[in-house]
C-alpha cells in the first residue's frame, strides 16, 4: 500500500482548502468590498457544481477510468480556476468562478477516499493490515494548517491582502498535480453501464443510511454558514485579518487528538455516540458565537472543532464504505458529497448570507438551529447495528 503517497495527497488536497476557505470571505469583503449577502452566495455557490461533479467523477472512477488521471485533472483545473478567481472584481464573475472551482476541486475528496478505501480493501484481501482511515486522514489536518503560517507573514506586513491566499491555493494545486503519479492505481470492479450510480443511490435511500444522510445534510448546511462567516466574525470582533488563518488553525489543532485517536475512540464509544458528540459540539459552538460574540469566545469555541470534524468528515465516509460493494465504492462517496458538500452548502451558506444582512449573530443563530435539529434527528431516528459492529471491530 502506498501509504506515504496517500498521506501526501491528503496533506496537499486539504492544503488547498486551508489556503482558500479561511481567507476567501476576507478577500471578498476586504479586497473587493462585497456585502454579506453576496459573500454568502459566492462561498455557497460552488455547491451548485458539487451537486453534479462528485457523483459524475466517482461514477467514472467506478467505470475503470484511472482515479489518478481524474485527480490530476482536478488539481490542474483547480489551479487555473483559482488564478482566475484571484483576479475577479465583481459579484457575477466571482459566482461563476466559484462554481467553476467547485466543479473541479470538490470531486477530489470522494475520489481520494475511493482510492484509499479500494487500496485498503486490496491490502486486506492479500492478508495484510492497512493503516486506519483516520491515520491517513489526519494528514489532511496538517495540510489545512500549513498555508496559514506563510500567509500570516504576507498579510501582517502588508505585502498583499486576501488575494495572496487564493494564489497560495493555486500554488498548492500545481504541486499536487506534479505528485499525482505517486497515487496507487486502482482497477475498479465495474457492474455494468449505469449500474454504479444506481446501486449507490439505492444504498443512500435504504434505511438506516437515509436517516444518517438526512441528519448530515442539516449538519453540513450549518457548518457551511460557519465556514462562510467565521472569518468575517473574527475580523468584526476586532482581530486583525492577518490572524484569520492562525485563529482558524486553533480549531484544526483541536481536531488532531480526535483524528489520531479515532480508532480507539470508535472501539470504546461506537459510531452513534461519536456522531452525537460531534453534532452537539457544533450546535454549542454556533449558539455561543451567536449569543456571545467576542475575541475570547471566537478563539475559545475552536476547541469544539475536533468532534465536529470527526462526525462530519471522518465517520460518514467510513460508514458509507462499509455499505458499498467494490463496484460502486467511488459512486457512493460521490453521491454523498453531492448531497452534503453540494446541496447543503448552497442552501446553508445562501440562507446564512441573507441572515447576516441583519447581523452576523443571526447567521450563526440559524446555523445553530440547524445543528440542534440534526443532533435531535440522530438521537431519535438513527441507529445502525451493522455499521457499529463493522467499525468497532479490529479491521476498522
Amino acid at each position: 500500500m502506498r501509504t506515504p503517497a496517500l498521506k501526501l495527497h491528503f496533506f496537499l488536497l486539504y492544503g488547498i482548502a486551508g489556503a482558500y476557505l479561511p481567507y476567501a470571505p476576507v478577500f471578498l469583503a476586504r479586497d473587493l468590498g462585497m456585502p454579506d449577502w453576496q459573500i454568502g452566495w459566492v462561498t455557497g455557490s460552488y455547491g451548485l457544481a458539487v451537486l453534479l461533479a462528485p457523483p459524475l467523477m466517482a461514477t467514472l472512477a467506478d467505470r475503470k477510468v484511472d482515479g489518478r488521471l481524474l485527480m490530476a485533472g482536478g488539481y490542474g483545473l483547480s489551479a487555473l480556476a483559482l488564478v482566475a478567481f484571484a483576479g475577479v472584481t465583481g459579484f457575477a464573475p466571482a459566482v461563476a468562478l466559484a462554481v467553476a472551482y467547485g466543479l473541479v476541486y470538490t470531486p477530489m475528496t470522494p475520489l481520494l477516499d475511493g482510492i484509499v478505501f479500494s487500496d485498503m480493501s486490496r491490502e486486506r484481501a492479500a492478508g495484510r493490515s492497512p493503516p486506519s482511515y483516520s491515520a491517513l486522514r489526519v494528514w489532511g489536518s496538517f495540510g489545512f494548517m500549513a498555508p496559514a503560517v506563510g500567509l500570516f507573514a504576507v498579510m501582517h506586513y502588508g505585502l498583499m491582502g486576501g488575494r495572496a491566499a487564493i494564489y497560495a491555493a493555486a500554488l498548492v494545486s500545481g504541486l499536487a498535480l506534479a505528485c499525482a503519479p505517486l497515487l496507487p492505481k486502482i482497477v475498479p470492479e465495474a457492474l455494468g453501464p449505469g449500474v454504479p450510480a444506481a446501486a449507490a443511490w439505492a444504498e443512500l435511500r435504504r434505511p438506516p443510511t437515509a436517516s444518517l444522510i438526512g441528519a448530515l445534510v442539516l449538519l453540513f448546511a450549518a457548518i457551511s454558514v460557519f465556514y462562510a462567516f467565521y472569518p468575517r466574525l473574527v475580523v468584526e470582533v476586532g482581530i486583525d485579518p492577518a490572524w484569520v488563518g492562525l485563529v482558524t488553525n486553533v480549531g484544526v489543532l483541536a481536531e488532531l487528538p480526535w483524528m489520531i485517536f479515532a480508532a480507539p475512540l470508535l472501539r470504546r464509544f461506537g459510531v452513534r455516540a461519536l456522531l452525537l458528540v460531534g453534532a452537539a459540539s457544533l450546535a454549542v459552538r454556533l449558539v455561543v458565537l451567536a449569543a456571545l460574540p467576542g475575541p475570547a469566545t471566537v478563539v475559545a469555541t475552536q476547541v469544539l472543532h475536533g468532534p465536529a470534524v470527526l462526525a462530519l468528515y471522518v465517520l460518514p465516509p467510513m460508514i458509507l464504505d462499509h455499505k458499498a460493494a467494490p463496484g460502486f465504492r467511488n459512486s457512493v462517496q460521490g453521491l454523498y458529497a453531492g448531497l452534503c458538500y453540494g446541496a447543503a452548502r448552497v442552501v446553508g451558506a445562501g440562507a446564512g448570507g441573507h441572515a447576516a444582512e441583519y447581523g452576523l449573530a443571526w447567521a450563526f443563530a440559524l446555523a445553530g438551529a440547524l445543528a440542534v435539529a440534526a443532533a435531535l434527528w440522530l438521537a431519535l431516528a438513527w441507529r445502525d447495528p451493522a455499521a457499529e459492529a463493522a467499525l468497532r471491530g479490529p479491521r476498522a
